[in-house]
């Protein structure tokens, strides 16, 4: 038996708190870590003591995925605890050096056909919190399929992209625990993120495509108890698996019934969707009408069609 403690982490961000969890078996484990700030340092190292357990007791860190809420201590705990970070190889190479992320991104961005004083507004908005990085830490690299042991049990690693690239879940068999990070959330249903595929270089990752198939595996398992990024845990894993569905589902119906009017691009489609955002909530619409549209096209229910370097959808 894995004895797990839910630790609630604050975070700059509109989704509020995110959670990190203490596995208090041999070796002691966490499983994200919260975000690179003072008071969210203090709230973890207090949180940790509540639970008999010090910052240099850890021996491991999961990491779930790279965004910073989730992984920006992870090198200062390490480096205190002399813990090695376990992370996918996709999530670890975004975690090395300062990536260029609008020079990964540009050519995807540029197609929706936004015009460029709304790149300037995303790229304005300036994160709340640092690039994390796990350059100087002892890494050990996870892509799927391993087993994380324990005195008391096992977690084993599942790869189940579609919110980031190397985004990974674990699954205690014994107690039927899954630790679900952003994949999958009591309240909201992830983005899809704009992400570039490193198999296939200019092209986009197929992120909703390969969500929703990570729906369809979760549902085949059997899960007592999910251990979300945010907000609590929950045991009707089935109901917010169909919540997601349903929301994918009806915005597919939201975009072709904006394309029966007319063609349209991405851009277009989303500032009509979603008219309220600013900044990087921008990008974050934009990825998610531009997933929902890379799928329709795929299954061929909407054409794609470019002029002068914009893609526009029509209704097939």
């Amino acid at each position: 038996m894995l004895p797990v403690y839910q630790m609630v982490i604050p975070t700059p961000y509109p989704v509020g708190p995110v959670n990190a969890y203490l596995i208090k078996g041999d070796p002691i484990t966490l499983v994200d870590v919260g975000p690179d700030m003072p008071q969210a340092y203090k709230v973890l190292r207090d949180m940790l003591s509540s639970l008999d357990c010090r910052i240099e007791d850890i021996k491991r860190i999961v990491i779930t995925h790279s965004h910073p809420d989730h992984c920006g201590l992870a090198a200062q705990v390490a480096k205190e605890a002399n813990a090695v970070v376990l992370i996918h190889s996709l999530e670890e190479s975004k975690l090395s050096g300062e990536p260029n992320f609008f020079k990964e991104r540009i050519s995807f961005v540029l197609e929706t056909g936004i015009p460029p004083e709304v790149i300037q507004e995303i790229m304005a908005d300036r994160d709340k919190l640092p690039h994390p990085s796990v350059q100087g830490v002892h890494t050990r690299l996870i892509n799927g399929g391993e087993s994380i042991d324990f005195d008391g049990g096992e977690l084993q690693v599942m790869h189940l992209p579609g919110h980031s690239p190397g985004h990974l879940c674990l699954y205690n068999p014994e107690q039927k625990f899954l630790f679900s990070g952003d994949f999958l959330l009591p309240h909201i249903t992830p983005n899809p993120l704009m992400e570039p595929d490193h198999d296939k270089p200019g092209c986009r990752l197929p992120a909703l495509k390969q969500y929703l198939s990570g729906l369809d595996t979760l549902e085949k398992m059997d899960i007592a108890m999910v251990f979300p990024g945010h907000g609590g845990t929950f045991n009707d894993f089935n109901s917010v698996i169909n919540v997601g569905r349903r929301h994918h589902n009806a915005q597919f119906e939201r975009i072709k019934d904006k394309l029966r009017a007319g063609e349209l691009n991405a851009f277009q489609l989303s500032r009509t969707i979603y008219p309220g955002l600013r900044g990087w909530q921008v990008f974050l619409g934009l990825s998610e009408i531009q997933a929902h549209l890379d799928l329709l096209v795929e299954k061929g229910q909407i054409n794609c069609s470019q002029s002068q370097g914009v893609n526009y959808y029509s209704i097939s």
